[in-house]
């Protein structure tokens, strides 16, 4: 086994505990204002490296947030993360958040949606990252070991790859890198992070086909002096590497082809994009992004001419069944997607990127992977219901590029909020579709994207097999398949054309 790029090397002990300020003391000392709290959201607690955070000249450097997602195992069924889990993956972060005497991450929270785990932190670019795939995998799997000890389920689910090759891409876990604005005048950069549980990275395209592109989700698209109001570029990416192995020639029901051709498309870990505008392309966005194969993987804002300018939206666009094992191209589950976006300035506000959920849209994903169903918007640190989900959770963070300090966080879908309508809306639409149409379709996915489906695939192999090819029954047409139907002749109507049926 090679040795650890990250952590204490030569013997050292972990990084101690001590060397971090922890957000849950930031009254230690100081005159309390406020003699009782509501709770209104389960609000993470902030890791900083303290020679970091009280630096008096900090570094102008590139830094990065990064957030990395995955189910590790759930608590009866596919429900909530374990608090030990979530405590096992903060500590080993944590201990081993060095790298060349450096820390990994400058700040860094801790969270689940759902039954899904998720790190998110800041880093410097002096930082490889490869390294803090290689920290996240590792954190990840002693999240795994410790479900498998607690008798959760499905620990270590979506750590999909067989072993760990150098890049999270490609290997089961959400994971996404926005590079931070280097400037000097304003170290102040909001940054919203959501995640999504039971479902897939097409969900997010109602956050990007609404605040970035319509005025009635985001008024600063018309009345902004920023650069918002030359709208921004939109680069979507085709996931199905299945749908791209049948073009490429592939026969749907030959899984030997369709493997050898998946893996060929997939090679390199390559992406299939195209990049449009908006507004000018905003039917063509529309129509890609209706379906779950077309994802809005990145969106950039445009300078004078229009061209490529700041990167502010980015989101997991991955789908995990693309991912080859010792299996093949076998995983069963929807993909759980992680979005970073900058807010504020020449970005919507949190509130407007938000919007669009406010109609209670239905995604796919739910119970099984395999149905259409009413997204939840939920507190973060919440846990799914009803069913199975699906569910989404967003919060602010406000972020020093300085110093690369989460100085505060802010719960978008919080408790005692307009949000607690939204929840109730769409439940009540939720019930009604999953008992009206129970197994049948639009409440179930079309056979090619049901999930956990080998049931189905021996069933649907059983019943094929008694289907018989014969001529279609007619009648009173003289081909021995029956006479007379007893159907009244058509006459014509008085006065009327000989078609007209009386």
């Amino acid at each position: 086994m090679p040795a650890r790029r990250y952590g204490p090397q030569d013997g050292q002990p972990p990084v101690k505990p001590t060397e971090y300020h922890q957000s849950k003391d930031e009254l230690a000392g100081l005159p309390v204002t406020v003699t009782e709290k509501i709770p209104v959201t389960n609000t993470p607690n902030i890791f900083s490296y303290k020679s970091y955070i009280f630096a008096k000249n900090p570094a102008l450097v590139q830094r990065y947030i990064k957030a990395t997602k995955a189910d590790v195992g759930g608590v009866g069924g596919h429900v909530v993360a374990a608090d030990e889990v979530k405590s096992i993956i903060a500590k080993y972060v944590l201990d081993n958040n060095s790298y060349r005497g450096e820390p990994i991450f400058t700040s860094l929270i801790v969270t689940h949606t759902g039954d899904d785990c998720a790190v998110t932190g800041i880093m410097a670019e002096t930082v490889d990252m490869s390294v803090v795939d290689e920290l996240m995998w590792d954190a990840l799997q002693e999240g795994a070991t410790k479900a498998a000890e607690l008798g959760l389920y499905g620990p270590g689910q979506d750590l999909v790859a067989d072993a760990f090759t150098g890049n999270l891409r490609g290997a089961g876990p959400a994971t996404v890198a926005l590079p931070f604005p280097v400037r000097k005048d304003n170290a102040s950069q909001t940054v919203l992070v959501s995640f999504a549980d039971k479902t897939e990275p097409m969900a997010f395209n109602h956050y990007a086909t609404g605040a970035y592109m319509l005025p009635r989700f985001n008024t600063g698209l018309v009345i902004a002096a920023s650069k918002m109001k030359r709208g921004y570029l939109f680069e979507i990416v085709d996931l199905d590497t299945k749908a791209q192995a049948v073009e490429a020639g592939a026969h749907p029901r030959d899984q030997r082809a369709l493997d050898g051709k998946m893996e060929e498309v997939a090679k390199g870990l390559q992406e299939k994009v195209i990049t449009l505008r908006a507004p000018e392309d905003l039917y063509d966005i529309e129509g890609l992004t209706r379906s779950s194969r077309f994802v809005i993987a990145r969106i950039w804002t445009r300078g004078d001419k229009g061209e490529k300018d700041q990167l502010g939206y980015i989101c997991s666009a991955e789908r995990l069944h693309n991912i080859k094992t010792k299996k093949g191209f076998t995983y069963g589950g929807k993909d759980d997607p992680v979005l970073l976006a900058f807010a504020q300035g020449d970005w919507p506000a949190p509130g407007e990127i938000t919007s669009p959920w406010a109609t209670a849209p239905m995604v796919a994903g739910d119970c099984r992977g395999s149905h259409n169903l009413h997204i939840l918007p939920m507190p973060i640190n919440s846990q799914t219901s009803y069913w199975s989900g699906p569910i989404l959770s967003a919060i602010t963070l406000s972020c020093n590029i300085h110093t690369g300090r989460i100085g505060a966080i802010s719960d978008q879908f919080s408790l005692g909020t307009p949000w607690d309508e939204v929840r109730r809306t769409a439940s009540k639409l939720a019930i009604q579709f999953r008992h009206a149409h129970g197994i049948k379709q639009p409440a179930t996915l079309h056979e090619d994207e049901l999930e956990y489906q080998e049931g189905w695939k021996e069933r649907r192999n059983r019943l094929e097999k008694q289907f018989e090819v014969k001529p279609p029954l007619t009648f009173g047409n003289g081909n021995g398949h029956g006479g007379d139907s007893g159907k009244k002749p058509v006459s014509a109507r008085p006065g009327g054309r000989p078609d007209e049926i009386d």
